[in-house]
């Protein structure tokens, strides 16, 4: 639904934010994609590539330059967590430390749409929205995590078996 409504408003190409190759290609199925994604308006970007990351010791690697007018779309993900089927939260996020024109127009239209056709989070400790499969997902009993596997800590433990307490919507 919501890949849908970006690329249909605009000229949006949906790639890997990381690869081994500097040349950006379009995802084929970003539906099924675990890994960070980069949304490339081509309207305000005319040509993309990613640039070498060099890690000493480590495998070198290429990546969107976050200075760019490119979109992160970080997917939820279903996990386990302490035995239990899980989502770790996704986010659409934008570094806005360069001018670029139309760039955080573009980012507010899209804000504006996830607002209008998501719920805000039941959960207020995890904040933002929540799209309408995983809402359903969540009030079938699914847990819902931020970002991150948390570790199963007694805080941890408390916030996942309060979610669904009779009463409670917004476990902290």
């Amino acid at each position: 639904m919501f890949l849908d409504f970006v690329r249909k408003h605009d000229p949006v190409l949906v790639t890997l934010r990381s690869s081994d190759s500097p040349k950006v290609t379009p995802l084929s199925d970003p539906l099924t994609e675990t890994d960070v994604m980069t949304l490339w308006n081509k309207a305000l970007l005319g040509s993309l590539e990613r640039k070498l990351i060099q890690r000493p010791g480590g495998s070198d690697y290429y990546r969107v330059d976050d200075s760019l007018p490119t979109l992160e779309l970080s997917p939820s993900r279903p996990i386990e967590w302490n035995g239990k089927p899980a989502l770790l939260q996704g986010r659409v996020y934008g570094f806005f430390d360069k001018p670029f024109a139309g760039f955080e127009k573009w980012y507010n239209v899209i804000a504006r749409w996830i607002r209008a056709n998501f719920t805000k989070s039941p959960l207020k400790l995890l904040g933002g929205y929540i799209g309408p499969g995983a809402l359903r997902w969540f009030q079938d009993g699914g847990v819902l995590l931020p970002m991150f596997e948390p570790p199963p800590t007694p805080e941890w433990l408390s916030f996942v078996e309060n979610q669904h307490r009779v009463g409670s919507s917004t476990p902290t």
